[in-house]
């Protein structure tokens, strides 16, 4: 009986521009994540309509244990809550303009 390899996918998984994001962030030199961390919050306060109901719903998300390589860094933890928790129509456009950013910031 051959046993298949299961492989866990993350909730980020399930969209290839929001994945290709968070793996630039994980690989990046943490000045650069820092900076391009900051960028996004920016990016995404400015498209909530309810700021402070929003930050409210990411600071409540607490996970129990923090073992992710996000989780140890209080800035990737919440920018990579803020990715998750966006407004779903929100989504598709925000992540070009993200990954547009990243990938102009790279290039400078």
């Amino acid at each position: 009986m051959i046993f298949e390899k299961m492989q866990h996918e993350r909730w980020y998984d399930k969209n290839e521009i929001l994945k290709q994001i968070i793996e630039i962030l994980e690989n990046s030199d943490p000045v650069m994540r820092n900076d391009l961390a900051n960028d996004i919050i920016q990016l995404i306060v400015n498209k909530e309509n309810d700021v402070d109901n929003f930050i409210q719903v990411i600071n409540e998300q607490n996970p129990p244990k923090r073992t992710r390589w996000y989780d140890k860094d209080e800035t990737m933890y919440s920018v990579v809550e803020m990715l998750k928790n966006i407004n779903e129509n929100e989504k598709k456009g925000l992540y070009k303009e993200i990954l547009t950013n990243i990938l102009n910031f790279e290039n400078e």
